[in-house]
């Protein structure tokens, strides 16, 4: 893409869990969900010190790129899409970009269809950065386009909601949807609307998913994953998907069953994945 310089910094086929990019346009810097965890005793196993090191790699690059930032979008306020006030060793910190954001326009996901704890996020970063925060979903202004609240996934409105974003300038555009994991039929229909031209999308936690139960989620899934990707020229799959082997052979079968070009985030970045956690 010509005009639109996206780069992803954090996402598991990166080492790290997170969906973290930056989109450079001519005239502004957007950078979307500046945030990063590493799987907390996942299987009764803490994270290996290798992918510690290579994770304080990603946070540090996170806070070198909002330095020039002039806007940050929060989908949602789950630990590795925002800043946190109370971190563990693995986040990032508010007070590690407290100065930047408060130079930033912030669009942050509303409290609408968020749990208490993301509520009280959101209201920590408005006392961050001494501002009241406006609910962009839905708006357009200028080059950025706000999807209204979509489903996290299979998760029950009340529970959680998160908000995608799209990015145009000189006609191409990129949409960043974040933890949709490709459940839901009416969201990627709303992608395909925006008539994008790169889509960074969550994949299905297919590790969540191994009871004979699930074979109608994973069916789903697999459909609107060919949908989405027969129908954009460019599809990036990663975060929930790549904590597992079975993902990284589920995103090989899409790439194979696609017309078109499906990449992890390490592809899209042009360098070898880390699937450190799978």
């Amino acid at each position: 893409m010509a005009d639109l310089t996206i780069k992803i910094l954090g996402a598991e086929s990166l080492g790290v869990r997170g969906l973290s990019c930056s989109v450079e346009l001519k005239s502004r810097k957007i950078f979307i969900d500046p945030g990063i965890a590493l799987g907390w005793s996942r299987c009764g196993f803490m994270p290996h010190p290798f992918q510690i090191f290579v994770g304080a790699a990603v946070r540090d690059q996170i806070v070198e790129e909002l330095n020039d930032a002039s806007d940050v979008i929060f989908s949602h306020f789950h630990g590795d899409h925002c800043p946190l006030e109370d971190p563990n060793p693995y986040q990032l910190g508010m007070d590690q970009v407290q100065r930047t954001l408060k130079n930033c326009r912030i669009w942050a996901k509303s409290p609408d269809g968020s749990t208490s704890t993301h509520r009280q996020r959101r209201e920590n970063l408005a006392n961050v950065i001494s501002t009241d925060l406006l609910n962009p979903e839905g708006l357009n202004e200028g080059p950025l386009h706000f999807s209204h609240p979509v489903l996290h996934g299979q998760q029950r409105k009340e529970e959680n909601m998160v908000m995608m974003s799209r990015i145009e300038e000189e006609g191409e555009t990129f949409v960043h949807a974040s933890d949709i994991q490709l459940l839901n039929d009416k969201t990627i229909e709303a992608i395909l609307n925006w008539k994008p031209d790169v889509v960074l999308a969550s994949g299905p936690p297919l590790y969540l998913y191994s009871a004979s139960s699930c074979e109608a989620l994973r069916k789903q899934v697999w459909q609107n994953a060919v949908r989405l990707s027969s129908n954009v020229d460019t599809v990036i799959v990663d975060h929930h998907l790549l904590r597992s082997k079975e993902g990284i052979d589920w995103l090989t079968r899409l790439k194979h069953a696609s017309p078109n070009t499906v990449l992890c985030a390490a592809d899209f970045m042009k360098r070898e994945p880390l699937f450190l956690e799978a």
